[in-house]
């Protein structure tokens, strides 16, 4: 009877022992499957967190570009000699480095390098004009939820077809922290009111490539939209007062966002 208690006592040691190990095991499996769980729900938030950032950073900048837009269409000023520039599309008032100075803030002659717009876009000094700078339009900036910037644009005059003006207007937009930024190009074309104003840049003539071909259009790396030619659908014949018709407010007929931007900047745009 006592040899057949112990070996009852030390088979019951050892399965004592089996089922512990057992409950460890089953413990760190959950520890394991635990901890995987509330990474991804981190990192599920900082996607999240990233993704709403830069929906922030697109709404400002399109905004921006609406608010350009406004600003060619005579802002909160239509009698200025800002609008008569924008409304005649008076080449003296686009200058290069988009430095006209007051009241030319913003107006470029057209850029070619990416990195240059990057440049004066990034550029919290430079001439890019915050939104509601000439149509008194307000965004909420700050901390929180709230942009880091107000969205800043410049507007670029393009050679256009005859009796029409072609801009082209590059906007920057900040989510609630700095580095988060979205860039747009966008195109805007008007047609002339009868017998306004001066004319814009005139075409350039395309140089001739080797063999006699022309070159492509120049402006074309730096993503350029509606060039000289016929104008575009029913610009011109819309009812008077109406977008697109002569003399009216004008249209966007084409915009795009610049993806590459961060790597832009990167390289060279501060």
């Amino acid at each position: 009877m006592t040899a057949l208690g112990n070996h009852r006592r030390v088979g019951s040691a050892g399965q004592g022992g089996i089922a512990l190990l057992t409950a460890l095991l089953l413990m760190l499996a959950v520890l394991m499957t635990s901890i995987a769980a509330a990474r991804s729900a981190i990192n599920g938030a900082r996607s999240a967190q990233h993704e709403r950032d830069r929906m922030l950073a697109l709404q400002g900048a399109m905004a921006a570009l609406a608010d350009a837009e406004r600003d060619i269409d005579g802002g909160s000023d239509p009698g200025s000699a800002r609008a008569a520039a924008l409304a005649a599309g008076q080449a003296a008032a686009f200058a290069a480095g988009c430095r006209g100075g007051t009241p030319y803030d913003g107006l470029c002659t057209p850029i070619a390098d990416l990195e240059d717009i990057a440049a004066l876009l990034a550029d919290e000094e430079g001439p890019a004009i915050a939104l509601g700078g000439f149509s008194g339009a307000q965004i909420p900036v700050g901390e929180g939820a709230q942009a880091a910037q107000s969205p800043r644009y410049l507007i670029e005059l393009l050679p256009a077809p005859a009796g029409a003006l072609l801009y082209r207007i590059s906007a920057l937009g900040f989510g609630s922290v700095e580095t988060t930024q979205v860039a747009l190009q966008a195109y805007y074309i008007k047609v002339r009111a009868a017998g306004g104003g001066e004319a814009g840049p005139p075409e350039p003539e395309p140089a001739p490539a080797p063999g006699g071909a022309p070159d492509p259009d120049p402006a074309s790396d730096a993503g350029a939209g509606p060039g000289p030619g016929a104008l575009p659908g029913n610009i011109g014949k819309a009812p008077p007062g109406s977008p697109g018709s002569q003399g009216g407010p004008g249209i966007r007929v084409g915009w795009r966002e610049i993806a590459n931007w961060s790597d832009i900047v990167a390289g060279g745009g501060t």
